[in-house]
């Protein structure tokens, strides 16, 4: 998903702005207008918002993406590539597509697991029971990615989140998630370094092991 801070978009503008109003803003006393998932695709569908327009929907809110760099470039690039080559019949790797979960939040992970053929995505956008994995590359966007974006996925059921973690040198992954308890969270938890294989599980089978050497970028 890449984003360094989540950050509201003005529906009028399309341009960034804080995700809350300073107290002394208009309007500032009025509760936000939170849209659906289905009215922001009638935005999209409208032409209010391009389809590549370079921002989602989050808890209601439309958020800014953050510009990615080359090491998440490629880091994105080599682990898709590798989690191609394992995917069993039946599942495919998706890269910065939808998700939809709940009626208000459509995120963009970096990389999700898909069941299904390509084809599913003519009918609509996969939701949380299409989802084995979900992984976020992390560098600028690593507070986010561990702290709100992990507490949602716990929250919505997704059954195993990777975090690249680009300064920790390392891939957390996360499992069993709590659903909608309050604190939302994973209950399993490995952390894999330099000379580790990841397990790539989907749908509780182990189809293969992913070197982390093979995804982090060299060191400088």
């Amino acid at each position: 998903m890449a984003t360094a801070e989540l950050r509201t978009v003005d529906p009028h503008t399309a341009t960034s702005a804080p995700g809350t109003l300073p107290p002394d803003a208009p309007g500032s006393g009025f509760p936000a207008h939170r849209l659906t998932i289905a009215r922001y695709e009638r935005m999209v569908d409208q032409g209010i918002f391009g389809e590549d327009e370079p921002i989602f929907l989050w808890h209601g809110r439309l958020v800014g993406k953050m510009t990615t760099g080359p090491r998440h470039h490629s880091s994105s690039n080599k682990l898709l590539k590798r989690m191609d080559r394992l995917m069993p019949e039946g599942w495919r790797t998706e890269h910065e597509t939808p998700l939809a979960l709940r009626d208000d939040t459509m995120p963009e992970p970096d990389i999700k697991v898909v069941r299904g053929v390509p084809e599913d995505d003519e009918e609509r956008v996969a939701s949380v029971r299409d989802v084995a994995l979900v992984v976020e590359v992390a560098d600028s966007s690593l507070a986010v990615d561990s702290g709100e974006v992990w507490e949602t996925y716990a929250r919505e059921g997704i059954p195993v989140y990777w975090i690249v973690n680009l300064p920790g040198r390392r891939i957390d992954v996360y499992s069993q998630p709590s659903g909608p308890a309050n604190p939302p969270r994973y209950a399993e938890h490995q952390s894999y370094g330099p000379g580790d294989e990841v397990p790539l599980v989907i749908d509780g089978h182990t189809v293969g092991r992913i070197a982390v050497d093979n995804v982090l970028p060299r060191r400088n």
